[in-house]
Formats: structure tokens, sequence, C-alpha cells
């Protein structure tokens, strides 16, 4: 669990500290949680609007929850046709606040489960809807559960990503290529859910998150200080026993419908069904109510995005002025304190590259000079296979598909070559690439000719997630660059600014080259082999985390390139992280990588990989090194090396040279 008492958002139920016996004109909230009464009954069913219809806060209380000062600007009453009673909405995506409801426990529970009819949403501004009327988007988080025993925890959360997670691993709830996972939908329409903490034992306390019935995740309990809620529940028998139910997550907001909250305390009730549990509460828990009063989330997109790169208040539709920390001024970043963050792009070659020896079908130029394309885009369209085309100084605000094989981008200098723009607007990665290089496979196992792919000197700025956290909005994958069904790529002395999911390099084997890589989450992902050679790779912080790879099955992309399928490789790299990171005391951390991303690649079974040779891992990093994916795609089943862990065998046959990681020697035509 977070800390989230150094946030500038809300300290997660702070007020509920025990108010003072002196003190004099004790409200409702400060009586109760002074109290602090353990359930007398092994029941305790939360109905919506029983104990008050008027206030929500007393509502809880009447029903033997503690609340927040705050519980009415997130808990409000929906009319249901459920013999006209109330239907509970949960929302924090107004505020971006977070909000729980609590019940104090004794300490000597064995089991706690708790059992609720809900239905959530969609985050109205990433949503799509396909051909055959499927409605897909990114969704809010449904649910945030934990029972704190003392000093460990067990927690069950699901979150924006469509997972189910706990104190150590997460279980996707969406198809993801293994077949393994089952397809849950539970955003759309009302489901049963049933969250069961064993909690016997504090240091093995167990988890599981049923949905319909089918157990969709399980997990085990971690350490954490319950001070870390700014609660004091000294007075109930011992630090830190207590449930608490809302949203807690850090990072994914609620928005979620309950027409009860049930929570059952030492009773096995697994093989009871919710007609039965119905009976022994006298509570309908089976139907599914329809609401007459029913609404969801609100957008929070303005009408456009910015013309400019310095957003107003203007470009925010009259929302809020928006002070731009990363304005690019004159059409050109500064390599030695870039955009976003401030850090400075080592291993870059500032002026560019030597591009002299190469031959060019193209030129673009914003101005148009000398016959030249004003957008690459037109470039693209004009010339052949296999060509070069030259990009000249300039911002080019452009998203590029580039199906015709064989380019070769070339820039003047990374500095004042970028190509700019805001794609970070849907659910799905693929709908949030800047330029994406996608190339038909055909049907050979060789690669077909001019299967490459080749940029220098070019600043790729996808700055989608800066401008979706400025209003408010969800999405944070923001690709700079995809590439998939290539087979070679050479990327010189490029720059990729953005935040989650930088590069999305699928298949193929990559030479990348004296390039700076920045991001905060899986921001180097795919399946590709890659070598990073002499390349900056630098953390910026989300949350108190950053996750640098998140490897997928080493693919690429051919069978007959298949010996070469090396994964990550960073070779002579620096790799650092934002300050903040350095010695941090608040937990934060950056993980190297983690477990295989089974939806990365066309080869799911096959092990991730990542290895570094030679490079320096600054302190500033205080990495945790390797991570789980989940309790499946675990780290340890995956091929994460450093230089010192491999043998001289694997060292020898795969890794100690550019033409044995990728099979051919680099070069841009």
């Amino acid at each position: 669990m977070k800390r989230f008492a150094k946030s500038a958002a809300m300290v997660l139920l702070a007020a509920i500290t025990v108010a003072p016996a002196c003190a004099k004109g004790k409200d409702k909230l400060a009586k109760a949680r002074e109290e602090m009464k353990v359930p007398k009954n092994n029941y305790v069913l939360y109905l919506p609007g029983k104990g008050s219809k008027k206030s929500v806060a007393d509502d809880f209380l009447k029903q033997g929850f503690l609340v927040s000062d705050t519980v009415s600007d997130h808990f409000s009453f929906l009319q249901s046709d459920i013999n006209k009673k109330n239907v509970l909405l949960f929302d924090t995506t107004e505020d971006n606040m977070h909000d729980a409801i609590i019940l104090p426990l004794s300490g000597n529970e064995k089991r706690v489960s708790v059992i609720f009819k809900a239905c959530g949403s969609f985050d109205v501004d990433t949503v799509k809807t396909s051909a055959d009327g499927k409605i897909t988007g990114t969704p809010y988080g449904m649910f945030y559960g934990y029972v704190q025993k003392g000093e460990y925890q067990t927690l069950l959360r699901h979150n924006a990503s469509n997972q189910v997670k706990g104190s150590k691993g997460s279980s996707r709830l969406t198809e993801d290529g293994t077949g393994k996972t089952p397809k849950i939908d539970i955003v759309s329409d009302w489901h049963d859910f049933r969250l069961v903490f064993d909690v016997a034992d504090a240091e093995n306390m167990t988890a599981a998150a049923f949905i319909d019935g089918k157990q969709v995740h399980s997990d085990i309990c971690k350490k954490v200080s319950s001070e870390t809620d700014g609660i004091d529940w000294v007075k109930l028998n011992g630090v830190g026993n207590y449930l608490e139910f809302g949203d807690n997550d850090g990072s994914t907001k609620a928005f979620t419908r309950f027409s009860y909250i049930l929570v059952v305390i030492d009773d096995d009730v697994s093989a009871m069904s919710l007609e039965d549990l119905g009976k022994k509460v006298k509570a309908d828990l089976s139907s599914a109510p329809n609401i007459s009063n029913n609404r969801g989330p609100a957008s929070k997109r303005p009408k456009n995005k910015p013309e400019s790169l310095n957003m107003t208040a203007n470009d925010f539709a009259g929302v809020a002025e928006f002070s731009d920390k990363s304005a690019i001024e004159g059409e050109e970043i500064n390599l030695d304190a870039l955009p976003y963050s401030k850090n400075a792009a080592q291993k870059v070659v500032r002026g560019g590259i030597d591009i002299s020896s190469i031959n060019f079908a193209a030129t673009v130029d914003k101005s148009g000079a000398n016959g030249a394309y004003k957008t690459i885009g037109e470039a693209i369209n004009a010339v052949a296979e296999g060509s070069a085309i030259k990009i000249m100084p300039g911002l080019y605000r452009e998203k590029l598909v580039i199906t015709k094989k064989g380019l070769s981008l070339i820039g003047i200098d990374p500095a004042k070559t970028i190509i700019y723009g805001f794609e970070a607007d849907a659910g799905d990665i693929d709908s949030n690439i800047l330029v994406d290089v996608a190339y038909s496979k055909g049907e050979g196992a060789e690669p077909e000719a001019n299967c490459y792919f080749n940029a220098a000197n070019i600043t790729f700025y996808n700055k989608g997630a800066e401008w979706n956290k400025a209003w408010g909005g969800s999405e944070r994958r923001s690709i700079t660059l995809a590439l998939r069904g290539v087979d070679k790529a050479v990327l010189e002395n490029c720059v990729f600014l953005a935040q989650q999911d930088t590069l999305y390099w699928r298949s193929g084997r990559v030479y990348a080259h004296n390039c700076y890589i920045e991001g905060d989450v899986d921001y180097i992902c795919g399946g590709a082999t890659v070598l990073f050679d002499d390349c900056h790779i630098h953390s910026i912080k989300y949350g108190n985390s950053s996750i640098i790879v998140a490897a997928a099955g080493a693919d690429t992309g051919y069978s007959a390139t298949a010996e070469f399928a090396n994964g990550f490789v960073f070779r002579n790299c620096e790799i650092t992280a934002d300050k903040s990171f350095e010695d941090a005391k608040d937990g934060s951390k950056v993980t190297l990588a983690r477990g295989s991303w089974t939806g990365g690649s066309s080869t799911p079974d096959v092990r991730a990989k990542t290895v570094f040779l030679n490079t320096k891992i600054h302190g500033a990093v205080n990495s945790a090194k390797w991570a789980d994916w989940d309790t499946i795609n675990t780290a340890e089943k995956a091929f994460f090396r450093f230089e010192e862990e491999l043998s001289s065998d694997e060292l020898a046959a795969h890794y100690d040279s550019t033409e044995k990681i990728l099979g051919f020697t680099p070069s841009i035509k």
C-alpha cells in the first residue's frame, strides 16, 4: 500500500485520526471513530439508504462502517427498481482523490469475505464501438479492498488495465493470447463479486477474487505498517486490525455502482448461493437493479487538442490554465534540459551524425523550399520502396503509419528535427502510436526484399500522456515508435520522449546506437531483439515507481532468423532515473524488467529476454532489478541476466558481438 501522506492529493482517511478526549462538540464521524466498534454479528450487510436516505455518512455509520470526512464527495445514492431501494454510486473521478469505508476488526478473525453486486464504467474519453457493436475502452477501477492484521496486509483491487491485482501479483480479465485467461467484461453490466481473505495466520494470509462464481485471482500478503493510513487503531486490541474497501489504488480512479456490500466474518460461505445468503440476511442479493436516475462518468476532454505547444486557458476550452513544463521554444529542444524531465541526454551526438554518404530520394522542408515536400507523410507517399528521405529542421506535427518497406527517415540534428504529436487517446496500445512502422509479413519464413526501416538524427516526441494528465484523462500509453513486421532496423542518434510504452518494438532485429529513451512504465516493451548500444535510458517517476522493460517472448519476426531471438540487450549503456528515486524513503524504486508480457509478441510461449552488458546503472535508479508480471509470468521464468550471470558458453554463442546478437552488421542505406 502506498504512503499517501506525502501526496498533494487527499491523504486517504487522514481525517480519521482519533479526536482528543477533551474535545467538545464532536460530530457523529468523530464520535464513531473514537468508539471504533468491532461488529457483534458475523454478517455485516450494507444496503444503500437503509440507515439514512438523506446522509451517506449517517447511512454507513448506522450500518457499522467508519467513513472519511469526504464521504459525501464520493458516495451518493441512485434510485433503483428493486423495491424502490437505492444503489450506491462510488465516484472518485471528479477530484482524483481517494476514499474508502472501514470496518474495524478484532484481530482474531480467521476469514473475512466481502460479497457485493456491482457495475462499473469505461472512461468515456476512451470508448470505441466496433462494427459488431462491441464497446471497448479503459475501465475505471471497480474495487480496492484489503484486510490489515497487525503489520501484515492482504489485498485485492481492480484497475484501469482490467486486471485484478494483489499484494504480489496480478491477473488480466481480458484475453491475452494464451487462452488461459477468461474474458470478462465487468464494467458494462452487473456482476457478482466475492473477495475472500483467509487471515488466521497474519504472516501467511491469502486472498482470492471471484467474479460470477469463477476464481480470477489469488494472492498472498505482504508486510505493511498500518500507520501508512494515518489511522490510530491502538484502541482496537492492538495496531492495525480492519477491513478497508473503496479506492486507494494510487493510480486508478474508481467509478462503481453497488446494490449492496456484505461482509462475512469467519463463516465459510463459499458453498452458499446468493439466494441462500439472501435468505440468511433477509435481503435480495441476486437481482440486478435497473437505475432510474443512473449517470455515468463525465468527460473531461477539452473540445480540441492545443494548436500550439504552449497550452493556455483557451486551448483548454475554459477548463483550466495549464503551464506547460515541456514547452518547446523556437521549434528546438535543449538536449541538456529535455522538455519534460529536464534531464540531459547523454550519448546523443550534438549537431547530429554525418549523413553525407546517404543517397536521398526526397527532401522534406516545412517551407517547401527548392521543391521539397512540406510534410514527411507526403514524401513517404511519393518515394519508392528502399528510399532514404532527408528531413530538414522543423517541428513536424504528424501521425505516421508507414507500410511502405525499406524507408530511411534521416534528420539533420535531433535537437531540431522533431516528429511531434498528442497520440494517447484510446484504451489499447495500437491506438496510441506516433509513428507506426507496420509491414505486412507475407507468407514465407524469409523476410521480403526491403523489409527494413532506418532513422537517424530525429526526436520522436509523443506528448499525449502529458496532455491527458493535464485534463484528467486516464490514457497514459504514448508510443513514439512502433516496429512490427520489420526484419532489420537501424536507429542512430535518435531521441524518444514519452511516458508509458515509449518504445513498442513487437518484433524484428533492431540496432539502436547513441539514442536516448525516456519514460516511466514499461517504456521499452515488446518481443523484438534489440541491441541498445551506447544508449542512455532514463526513468521518470510515476507514483512511487518506474518499470523500464516489459519484454515479451523473444521474436525476430521470421522463422529464418529465429536463432537470433536474443531479446533486449543493453551494451555500454547508461541507466539513470529521476533524482527523487535516490535514497527514497517512501519505497520508490525502479524495476529493470518484469516477467513476460504475453500480449507483446506473436510468440507468447517463448521466454522473454533482457540482458545488460557492461552497462552502468546509476545510484538514482535505486533498482529493484527483476519483478514478476503476474503470478504466472514470473521473473524466474524469464531470461534476465547481467553480464556476470551469463555462462561463458551463453556469452560466446549469443552476446559477445553485434553480429551474434542481431545476425547482421548495422548500416544505414
